[in-house]
């Protein structure tokens, strides 16, 4: 993220992909309050290789003491000085000049402004209510138990208590419909179970593209086992794709013995675990898919070995 700071103040500011500074307080993201300058008096923007500073004003805006007339454009580099309308004004200095990043501003008072990177949960990794991941298409993800959505520039994201304001780091599509965040349906994925016969140890391994991914054993991967069955069972009874593996939420946390928050929890660490073993893939399916009051395992392509054979709608209770 780029940022700049004001060499009096030392006000920070992260620069939006496209940054309005001006006297204006409802339409500037950064208010300038002399009264030399105009209302929209410029904006700083990423231009997909370069950050680049448009002068609108009246005034005029100054790089390195350079006068910028009204509509030109000008590269800003790391230790650049700008200043606005005149240059008795206060000296911003550019700190970093790096790519911009989607980000979550803060509505509410108190709330740190997030960096979104691949995974990002809501209001904490404690109580994981909301997610946001990035699809293979590009697009920001919101998941809460309400469902999935894509996520376009102003959308508000978070609890009843804590909000945060969505600004992609590239324009929105406007016309991107919710079928783009489906999962791949690769015939190079495959999804391994091997469980004990007392079922205390699930392990679990991914075939991808003919490579081969031990995720060892982890107490979320047992949730993950209860799913995948489901959707075995409901494959092997003729269910539709669309409809296989649907549990309902409250079924699943009774079967755990589990509240919904400590299964949203072990949700995100198997997610998280995902994103450790594969770092640098921004085109991993999402393993977890919800709808209103109900979840499934997203992957068909499973196999589950050993276990003790109990089908899903058992009331066999996890401890």
């Amino acid at each position: 993220m780029a940022r700049i700071t004001n060499q009096t103040t030392s006000e920070s500011v992260t620069l939006l992909t496209q940054h309005i500074f001006g006297r204006h307080p409802t339409t500037s993201h950064t208010v300038l309050v002399m009264p030399e300058a105009s209302r929209t008096h410029a904006s700083i923007f990423w231009d997909g290789e370069d950050w680049l500073l448009q002068d609108s004003s009246t005034n005029g805006s100054y790089v390195n003491g350079k006068l910028i007339q009204r509509g030109t454009k000008q590269r800003i580099h790391i230790d650049d000085v700008i200043q606005f309308a005149s240059l008795d004004a206060d000296s911003w200095k550019v700190e970093s000049d790096c790519p911009p990043k989607s980000l979550l501003v803060p509505v509410t008072t108190g709330l740190k402004l997030i960096e979104l990177e691949s995974l990002v949960v809501l209001p904490n990794e404690e109580n994981p209510e909301i997610t946001l991941y990035l699809s293979p298409n590009g697009h920001w993800i919101c998941e809460s138990p309400l469902g999935i959505s894509v996520l376009a520039t102003g959308d508000l994201v978070g609890t009843l208590d804590e909000k945060w304001r969505f600004i992609e780091a590239k324009a929105s599509d406007e016309t991107c419909r919710i079928e783009s965040v489906e999962l791949p349906k690769s015939s190079q994925l495959g999804i391994f179970f091997d469980v004990s016969q007392n079922e205390e140890h699930v392990s679990l391994r991914f075939i991808l593209d003919g490579y081969e991914y031990d995720l060892g054993q982890r107490n979320h991967h047992y949730l993950l086992l209860l799913l995948a069955r489901k959707r075995l069972e409901d494959k092997e009874a003729g269910v539709t794709e669309a409809e296989q593996g649907w549990l309902d939420k409250d079924l699943l946390c009774k079967m755990l013995g589990q509240n919904e928050g400590h299964v949203n929890i072990q949700i995100y660490r198997f997610r998280k675990q995902l994103v450790n073993t594969f770092p640098k893939s921004s085109h991993l399916p999402q393993p977890i898919e919800r709808r209103t009051g109900e979840m499934r395992f997203a992957y068909a392509n499973v196999d589950i070995s050993g276990g003790s054979k109990l089908t899903v709608t058992s009331s066999r209770k996890v401890v």
